[in-house]
């Protein structure tokens, strides 16, 4: 069991660090694992 699921997650990842589809692809892994939105910014 996973603290994720049955969860709907917004997953924003950073250019520089890990990129939100790479979390994603992590995230897929997980039963009843909603994702609405993935992105991957730039903070400068």
């Amino acid at each position: 069991m996973s603290i994720l699921e049955n969860k709907k997650l917004i997953i924003i990842g950073d250019r520089d660090g890990i990129p939100g589809e790479a979390i994603k692809a992590c995230v897929d892994q997980i039963e009843n694992v909603q994702v609405l939105f993935a992105a991957t910014e730039c903070f400068v």
